[in-house]
């Protein structure tokens, strides 16, 4: 019994030892799991904490993207509004230019480009659209004593005078340009002879009798006129307007203040 006995606590150690190494070997393997797992959470935690730095330099990359999208939105409105300043002021100054062109920048009448424009439009189609056309050259006198008693802005006010003279006395189809200093150029359509001669004298008459005043003192004008008046068809315009500033320099060399006519365009 004894022998039994001794046998049966011997396996019993054998059994609490072989227990133990299992419980050994078991803690070894929860052991060699928890280092996985420390060596699992470690790299992740690595792997977590580099998707951190990239996702903050995208951000950050992100960030100066946008700033400099916005500085470069900010240059590019700069560029179009100084672009459209610029095309607003070339369309002005073309504007400009076209009107200059048309008309006198000192008198508003039509420039000397324009007026003679109406004359080559109107010769060529007399007897067709018109009966008649009448071409007058005037000529303010003694325009350079007057400039050089009151000075040059005393001849502009009288040049700007003038012209608001004749727009007075012109109707429709008649039309007054600014040939240069101060001779101007008339032309008018469908005037018979009796008419014309009584619109120049209508002009001379209103110059002559004009109140002007400049800085208290009066100012007076008085103006020559060359008058052509043709009935036919007259295809070389510039020769007419020739032909009416020779009809001038005889008013002048006659006296001056007055008009000069010659009819259909004879020389005589």
């Amino acid at each position: 019994m004894e022998r039994l006995a001794d046998f049966s606590l011997f396996e019993q150690e054998k059994s609490v030892m072989q227990r133990s190494e299992q419980m050994l070997e078991a803690l070894d393997a929860v052991g060699d799991g928890v280092k996985v797992l420390a060596k699992a959470y470690s790299e992740s935690y690595r792997a977590q904490r580099r998707m951190m730095r990239m996702s903050d330099r995208m951000q950050a990359d992100l960030q100066e993207a946008n700033r400099q999208l916005r500085e470069q939105a900010e240059h590019l409105a700069q560029l179009n509004n100084a672009l459209s300043d610029e095309v607003r002021e070339r369309e002005r100054l073309t504007a400009e230019l076209e009107r200059l062109a048309l008309e006198d920048a000192l008198t508003g009448l039509f420039s000397r480009r324009r007026v003679i424009d109406c004359v080559e439009g109107m010769a060529d189609s007399v007897g067709e659209e018109s009966r008649s056309l009448t071409v007058m050259m005037l000529d303010l006198d003694d325009f350079k004593a007057l400039n050089d008693t009151h000075g040059h802005a005393a001849g502009d006010f009288a040049l700007e005078s003038f012209a608001d003279i004749l727009r007075g006395e012109l109707g429709a189809e008649q039309y007054a340009g600014r040939m240069g200093g101060e001779e101007f150029l008339v032309v008018a359509a469908d005037l018979d002879s009796e008419a014309a001669v009584a619109l120049a004298e209508r002009i001379r008459s209103s110059v002559e009798n004009a109140s002007l005043h400049w800085k208290d003192e009066p100012l007076a004008l008085a103006v020559s006129i060359g008058l052509v008046i043709t009935t036919n068809p007259w295809p070389d315009a510039g020769e007419l307007v020739a032909l009416a500033d020779d009809l001038l320099y005889r008013a002048k060399n006659e006296g001056r203040n007055r008009v000069i006519v010659q009819m259909h365009g004879e020389r005589g």
